[in-house]
């Protein structure tokens, strides 16, 4: 026998990554057929929610909320199609949420589009969100299973979205603090950010009938997932591109991130009363030198090297988290959403960490 007949092509190796992009490409037309359709059912004849919706949801996005459920259910071993009405569900609360935030931090651009509020008045995005607050309950409704499952996961929406409102009002008492602290912004990050990641990724964990303690566990890793994600965005407004008006919004609207957290508590006092004072300012009055300074004063002070070591711990304690231990496919799927949120920031990363 020769030896091309005993030889085995080696098998591929596995990547979360890809397997992401194909379960994004099976299921997420589904996702947004089945979201469109249930605002289009669930509102009035007529209703101007539903071109609202519409519109926001044209401008476009990652579509993260929707896509985890899938690749949680995969990972257990369970049909992605079990998630595909939660997902929808977790995609329209995370957008609820934007809605609001436009209008609360006056931003005026979100992906390269006008926001709800600029295109159709303050009263008119206060009513979207609410409404979007809503859906969400209608999707959960049509999540296959068992009663006794929806009502779970129903309590499970409404429980982190007054997590995530809660954030929110921490993040503008953070605005009003004069010395905020780094435990306070990482309280603020666990609700505000952290309780979108839980929701759809322990949720998924249930409905694909995973234990108690590894729903549980999947909610305090994401718990560490929200962290990293919002440290990340806080570095790519000043250090990246946001896809917002210019670098830097987050400190024209005076945003307590945690660049600026760490640059507080161990700039000069001189530099640190500047930076508050700059934080206050009326946002038009926030010019492109003022920006250039503070992104100064955040290398100078070690505020980015800070945050980027913090991830890497904050990773460390999501991976460390025991009840994945049952879960080898769970726990590297975690591992690979820890690669998916920060890719944006992966060159600055890699250049800050080799010189």
């Amino acid at each position: 026998m020769s030896a091309s007949l005993n030889w085995v092509a080696p098998m591929a190796e596995f990547s979360w990554a890809e397997r992401i992009d194909e379960l994004r490409q099976q299921h997420l037309p589904q996702i947004m057929d089945v979201l469109d359709s249930t605002v289009l059912s669930g509102s009035p004849d007529g209703s101007s929610l539903v071109e609202m919706t519409r519109y926001h949801l044209e401008t476009g996005g990652k579509r993260l909320r929707a896509v985890l459920p899938l690749a949680v259910a995969d990972a257990l071993g369970s049909d992605p199609k079990n998630v595909v009405a939660f997902g929808a569900a977790c995609e329209i609360l995370h957008n609820a949420t934007l809605v609001h935030d436009d209008l609360q931090d006056g931003d005026r651009i979100r992906r390269g589009a006008e926001t709800i509020w600029v295109k159709y008045g303050e009263a008119r995005a206060i009513n979207l969100g609410d409404a979007m607050l809503y859906y969400t309950l209608m999707l959960v409704r049509k999540v296959p299973g068992s009663a006794d499952l929806r009502e779970s996961l129903s309590d499970r929406v409404l429980k982190e979205t007054v997590r995530v409102i809660d954030g929110q009002e921490r993040e503008f008492l953070l605005q009003q603090d004069d010395v905020p602290t780094w435990a306070d912004y990482v309280k603020m990050v666990e609700g505000k950010t952290s309780g979108l990641f839980a929701l759809p990724l322990a949720g998924a964990a249930e409905i694909a009938g995973a234990s108690s303690q590894l729903v549980d566990g999947m909610t305090r890793a994401a718990g560490h997932l929200g962290v990293i994600f919002q440290i990340q965005d806080d570095v790519l407004d000043i250090f990246g591109q946001k896809g917002r008006e210019r670098p830097g919004s987050d400190i024209a609207e005076g945003k307590i991130s945690a660049l600026v957290i760490h640059t507080l508590e161990n700039a000069s006092p001189e530099d640190s009363a500047w930076l508050r004072d700059l934080l206050r300012r009326e946002r038009e009055l926030v010019t492109d030198a003022d920006i250039q300074r503070a992104t100064q004063l955040f290398l100078t002070t070690g505020a980015l090297d800070f945050t980027l070591a913090e991830i890497d711990r904050r990773a460390a304690l999501a991976l460390s988290e025991p009840a994945l231990d049952e879960a080898p496919q769970l726990k590297a799927l975690v591992s690979a959403i820890v690669d998916l949120f920060l890719a944006p920031i992966a060159e600055l990363k890699h250049s800050r960490e080799n010189g």
